[in-house]
């Protein structure tokens, strides 16, 4: 009896000795494991500091590249507008270019013809302009005591007398030789009859009648001189 209770205290006391090394080991390998762990989560934490990073220094780049382009558009648009500024500028010195060109190109019977056609269509204003470029631009011109005359006739066909004289007169004092005389003396003194002034008419168609008593004026002047009485 003594023996078989030895035998069971010894069973007993070992395999209490061997779940202590069990538990031993198991502590061991827990704790290795527990050590790995640690290491792994420091090692994310490491990697996620390192990601933070250089997520940072991303976002500074991407806001230098951003500042960068709008540099480049801002640059850009002022080129445009220069450009456009030139491309208007250069059109605008072609257009004055051909327009000068197309004005050096007129010639003066073609500018005297053109005036003409107008007053016989009754343009009188549009033909005393052209008349008075014409005078302008061509005063040595051999149609100039003409272009007077025509302008005179304009200006009265515009009912415009004050000028119409004036244009009459010039004949008379500049070229007091032509032969437009009697028929610029005729046509003066018809202008200035509506501005008040008859005697002088009266006196321009008397002058008429007595220098050119064989034209076809002096037959207008008696006439018109018989309105008068």
């Amino acid at each position: 009896m003594k023996n078989i209770t030895k035998l069971i205290f010894m069973a007993g006391t070992g395999f209490l000795l061997s779940g202590c090394v069990a538990s031993e080991r198991d502590m061991g390998t827990l704790k290795l494991q527990l050590q790995e762990l640690n290491n792994t989560i420091a090692q994310m934490q490491a990697n996620q500091a390192e990601l933070a990073g250089k997520m940072e220094e991303l976002n500074h780049n991407l806001s230098v590249s951003n500042e960068n382009l709008s540099q480049v558009d801002r640059q850009i648009s002022q080129l445009s507008t220069k450009l456009d500024d030139l491309t208007a500028s250069v059109r605008a010195s072609a257009t004055t270019t051909a327009e000068a060109s197309a004005q050096t190109a007129v010639l003066p019977s073609d500018l005297f013809a053109e005036a003409k056609g107008l007053l016989d269509k009754g343009a009188f204003d549009s033909a005393a302009t052209g008349f008075k470029l014409y005078i302008s631009k061509y005063p040595d011109s051999e149609n100039i005591e003409q272009a007077y005359m025509y302008m005179g006739d304009a200006y009265a066909g515009a009912e415009e007398m004050k000028s119409a004289a004036i244009a009459y007169a010039t004949i008379l004092q500049k070229f007091p030789q032509s032969k437009l005389v009697a028929a610029a003396r005729l046509k003066y003194a018809r202008s200035i009859i509506p501005l008040g002034k008859t005697e002088e008419a009266k006196k321009y168609l008397n002058s008429v009648i007595k220098n050119f008593p064989a034209s076809p004026e002096a037959k207008l002047a008696k006439t018109e001189l018989a309105k008068l009485k």
